[in-house]
Parts: structure tokens; sequence; C-alpha cells
């Protein structure tokens, strides 16, 4: 699995310089804004939220995998860049706001659960290739198989600051359905680039290309499971 909210901000800006010149395809995915930001992947997936889901139940759940996590890992091999790594993982804002995780058991405490999503797998990439932010990146550098680390990443080092240049305009004939079409709503570009509704007027809809983490301070926890 690669999840868009920590692939690498240079990806997430050539499909923010190409947006003006792309044609809205579909559509609606939501009648309003959501309180708590998820990841972009996860937003063309229908997510299971558990009833029994509360704020307390999960702080406590990210507390208990803290409690047990090991800090050291095994002794030997270092992430170094290059090597092809897997991690699990734990995105949050605070200690009771997750945006996204691998950690099963933490989805369901924390109403993030996809049942379309493999929580075994965890998450691979290789490091320094700048196919993640680079905050999460440079986090993983001298960890070693079993350690679990947790990092606090500023926005520099994530989807940067939200900016009015990623803005875009488009006319209302573009876009399907657009009578339909509310601030806050998304909607996706024929490249699949999620936008969030900035604006609607009688001639054109403006569109909010910023990501949805953009200008937040990040919080990983990062368990290293496999170096290569």
């Amino acid at each position: 699995m690669t999840n868009n909210f920590i692939l690498s901000i240079k990806s997430m800006k050539k499909l923010i310089l190409l947006a003006s010149g792309l044609v809205i395809t579909t559509l609606v995915v939501g009648c309003g804004k959501t309180e708590t930001p998820s990841a972009e992947t996860q937003s063309t997936q229908q997510a299971t939220v558990l009833p029994s889901y509360s704020w307390t139940m999960c702080a406590n759940a990210i507390k208990d995998y803290l409690a047990k996590a090991d800090t050291k890992g095994k002794a030997g091999k270092k992430v170094e860049k290059g090597h092809q790594i897997v991690v699990h993982y734990i995105g949050r804002l605070d200690e009771e706001t997750v945006f996204d995780t691998s950690i099963e058991e933490i989805a369901k405490a924390c109403g993030k659960y996809n049942a379309q999503r493999n929580y075994n797998e965890g998450l691979a990439f290789q490091v320094g290739a700048g196919q993640m932010i680079a905050g999460f990146d440079k986090a993983v550098e001298g960890m070693s198989i079993g350690q679990t680390k947790t990092v606090h990443i500023e926005a520099s080092d994530a989807y940067g600051e939200r900016s009015d240049k990623n803005l875009v305009k488009v006319p209302r004939e573009q876009i399907p359905d657009a009578d339909k079409l509310e601030k806050g709503m998304k909607v996706y570009a024929s490249t699949g680039q999620p936008f969030t509704v900035y604006a609607v007027d009688s001639k054109e809809i403006t569109l909010d290309a910023n990501p949805e983490l953009a200008g937040k301070k990040l919080i990983f926890d990062i368990t290293v499971t496999d170096i290569k």
C-alpha cells in the first residue's frame, strides 16, 4: 500500500501545477467537510467507522500500543538511505486525533478502520528516494528492525503551508453536476487528484488543491518491520 498522505511533497506539487489544465470528471464524495482529516487515499474508499468509537478509546489504544513498543529494536542493521524498508505507523495530529494508520487495532479504536485495506502488509518504500514526505523519510534513518519511534514533523517537512496559489478556478461546464456542488465537497480530476470545493458562483467553481494536511504539524509513531 502507498498512502498519498506521506507521498513526496514534490509529487503533490506536480499535480497541483497541472491542475489548471485538468478536466474535473467526478465527483462528490461527501455532503460537507469532515472535522478530522483523513488520508487522501481513503477518501475514494468507504471506511467503516465502528459504533463504539470514542476519543477516549482512541487515546487509550495509542497509549497501550506505545507502552508495549520497543524503543531500541534489534541489534545490527540500521536504516540508511537507499534501503528498501517496511514500516507500520500511526499518523496523528494530537494524542487522540488519528488521520491514518496501518495498525488494525488502532484503526478500529480510532474510527479509521477500512475493511478493504490489508493491515498485515505495512508500508514499503525506499529511504531517501523522495517517495515520502521529507520528515517521515528523515525519521526512519538510523532505526533498526522492531524499533518504534515517535516523531513530530513540522508542516515545512510535511505538506507545507496552505497557499492561495493552489486555488484553481474551473468553468462550470467542465464539471459534471456542477449545480450539485457546495463549498466543502470533494471532486476529482481525470488524474484522480482530489480537490475541495472552495467557492461556487454562476460562472465558475473555485477548487482548493492544497492537501488536507497542509499547514499542520504531524505526529508519527513509526515501527520498522523489515530492512532490505
